[in-house]
């Protein structure tokens, strides 16, 4: 019986593929390419937010001409969505219509033309805004033999799609030369979603915002714990779990304040396949994996702590401190472009490292590596005008 539903399953799924193809070949002999019309979407249409969500929102308060679209799938919620903006759900005649008829479609991750019936036409542009911009776990290329035979295929076929790709710092170009299997344009512009460290006004919106949402102490100190996925198989939080109690005693005694309030993030990838409460079972804890934006979480936070995450490089830009935690450095498989000791975080393996970190951290020396590590071994190209300059670069090669 078994058996016979997988076999089902797969026919279904067959099907749904042919017919989607169907589909969008039909709008695409019956409409033309609109010049001007964006398409966006984040992480498997799952979010609204990274760097097609800060550069959509430039291009609507500086090129008020152009449509805007973002894309999600059924069930999504976007109430965080600009109301300018015009939303479509995945896979809809609407999706296939806007598929065929975009001038340009912007991501932050791998899709892969065919996994979204989408057969690019010559008027079309493809900006893949990849969701990181230095990178720690090594990716791509570099892990090739790790990815799976359809992953390296949807990469290359997607990287064969692309016009442009960014980037934020001299090694992440490196990097896209070497391991994206992707041999054009790369515009050393920064990351449109680092664009809100330069903006003073940005972060203490985006701060208001956060308190607000999550109900946290308007007085005291944010610290968000932002840890990365281990694989998308593996649903154990045991990595995660930290005892915040006992945690949040050592942040209070390091901010000399009363009040620490915590967000957990977990990485997109877990959403809907690990249960989150037993890691903010704890006064002053909040589950914010599901919040629409990361480098709002980022930008209003006082303190990062994560282990593996390139969440990390991000945060620098503003000069906070960051610390790693990470309990399985000595199984985790990826790989690194860094040595971990190396970086100018302070590094624990375990609670008790977490806590002598904390009650330890030395400020100036913190400065003092950080600055160091950026000029030596990364050679960041932020400036906080990176959606300016894509968009810049959109309209030089729009049909109009």
């Amino acid at each position: 019986m078994k058996r016979l539903g997988g076999r089902i399953s797969y026919y279904m799924n067959r099907a749904a593929k042919i017919l989607g193809n169907i589909i969008s070949h039909i709008y695409r002999l019956c409409y033309p390419v609109q010049p001007g019309r964006v398409m966006c979407w984040a992480y498997n249409f799952k979010q609204y937010g990274c760097n097609p969500r800060y550069l959509s929102e430039y291009l609507l308060q500086h090129h008020p001409d152009m449509e805007i679209y973002w894309v999600f799938r059924k069930g999504v919620k976007v109430t965080a969505v600009d109301p300018r903006i015009k939303v479509v759900r995945f896979k809809s005649l609407e999706y296939f219509k806007l598929l065929a008829t975009a001038e340009f479609l912007v991501t932050n991750s791998r899709t892969g033309p065919y996994r979204i019936y989408w057969h690019k036409r010559p008027e079309q542009k493809y900006l893949m805004l990849w969701h990181a911009g230095v990178a720690l776990k090594r990716i791509e290329k570099d892990v090739e033999d790790k990815l799976g035979y359809g992953y390296v295929a949807r990469a290359k076929l997607d990287s064969k799609a692309c016009d442009l790709m960014i980037s934020g710092s001299r090694m992440h170009t490196e990097l896209i030369n070497r391991a994206f299997w992707y041999d054009g344009e790369v515009l050393e512009c920064g990351i449109p979603r680092n664009d809100l460290f330069f903006d003073s006004e940005g972060i203490a919106a985006a701060r208001r915002r956060i308190e607000e949402y999550f109900g946290v102490d308007k007085g005291g100190k944010i610290v968000l714990y932002a840890p990365t996925f281990r694989n998308i198989h593996d649903t154990s939080i045991e990595p995660y779990s930290i005892n915040w109690e006992r945690v949040k005693a050592a942040l209070c005694r390091m901010y000399g304040c009363k009040n620490v309030s915590v967000i957990v993030r977990l990485h997109p990838n877990l959403i809907g396949k690990v249960d989150t409460s037993p890691l903010v079972a704890f006064e002053g804890v909040y589950d914010g994996t599901k919040y629409h934006d990361m480098q709002e979480l980022l930008s209003a936070s006082d303190l990062l702590i994560t282990d593996y995450s390139s969440s990390m490089f991000d945060f620098s830009l503003m000069g906070k401190p960051c610390m790693l935690y990470a309990v399985d450095v000595a199984k985790y498989d990826r790989g690194y472009y860094f040595n971990l000791r190396e970086l100018p975080y302070p590094l624990a393996e375990s609670e008790d490292e977490l806590m002598r970190a904390i009650e330890n951290f030395d400020s100036v020396e913190y400065e003092r590596r950080l600055h160091d590590f950026f000029a030596n071994h990364v050679g960041s190209k932020e400036r906080g005008n990176a959606s300016r300059e894509i968009a810049d670069w959109m309209r030089q090669h729009s049909v109009k």
